[in-house]
């Protein structure tokens, strides 16, 4: 037979079972993109609360890429380089998410306030 005391103590572990979720649900800093060329930043766009679809090319040296931005997400969506995997990676919204063309030494890395980043989980796709 369960005691009060036995009740209290079982409540209060589970409430505290719990607790982690209220750190990890309160992240809500700003998520945006940085596209760097050729190590250089060529531009920042926000993603966060972002609605509507914005499309713009990056020209480089080497070749160029169209970049589309819809929602809160990022994407190139055309290139001229010939393996096209940048193409081929798909949206990006999260923070460490990464897009890369290599032949034009274009690169777009999703970032995030502190808050928002998860520096010890490795995601996979």
């Amino acid at each position: 037979m369960l005691k009060r005391a036995d009740l209290l103590l079982i409540l209060t572990l589970l409430c505290l079972s719990f607790a982690p979720l209220l750190f990890l649900s309160g992240r809500s800093g700003a998520v945006y993109a940085d596209i760097t060329v050729d190590g250089h930043l060529y531009r920042r766009v926000p993603l966060s609360g972002r609605h509507g679809r914005e499309e713009f090319t990056v020209r480089t040296p080497d070749g160029s890429n169209t970049i589309c931005v819809e929602g809160e997400t990022i994407a190139v969506t055309e290139a001229d380089c010939p393996d096209e995997i940048c193409v081929e990676t798909g949206r990006a919204s999260r923070p460490g998410d990464i897009i890369a063309c290599l032949p034009h030494r274009l690169i777009i890395e999703v970032k995030g306030d502190a808050g928002n980043e998860e520096p010890d989980l490795i995601r996979m796709r």
